[in-house]
């Protein structure tokens, strides 16, 4: 089956267990609870993306647009199904359809990231072809 990437706009039971596992070590509980989740979702510059594969879901991101910066928050993919492209797949599918709403810059603070796991996030925005200064990971995409 292959991997889908969409927006998140409303929250099912299944997306609400799916995302307490994929960020459970990343975000504190109080976090990820079903009203704050909700909360999250109601916001109006983000938007939560995640990604599917067998009617999981199994990574996630935030997106926040600022004319034409993306800013990305919150990346996580599920420990089971880390280093298989899966993170790669959804970076490139938020990119495509940023690019094509005129986004040409991106922009992850690494500083947000457990100290446990700087080092392999900063590895893993520099094999995706981001720039890495002043602990912010960037790149520049064109617009389609």
């Amino acid at each position: 089956m292959r991997l889908s990437v969409f927006i998140a706009d409303t929250l099912s039971n299944q997306l609400l267990i799916d995302l307490q596992k994929t960020y459970a070590g990343h975000l504190p509980p109080a976090a990820l609870t079903e009203q704050a989740i909700k909360e999250q979702l109601a916001q109006a510059d983000t938007k939560l993306y995640v990604t599917m594969f067998n009617e999981r879901h199994i990574g996630a991101v935030n997106v926040k647009t600022q004319d034409t910066t993306a800013i990305f928050s919150q990346l996580a993919i599920r420990d089971l199904t880390r280093r298989r492209g899966v993170g790669k797949n959804l970076l490139k599918q938020i990119e495509n359809e940023i690019a094509a709403k005129g986004i040409t810059q991106i922009e992850y603070n690494l500083k947000e990231v457990l100290e446990d796991q700087y080092l392999a996030t900063q590895a893993f925005f520099s094999d995706s072809g981001y720039t890495i200064n002043n602990h912010i990971a960037s790149k520049s995409i064109r617009v389609c």
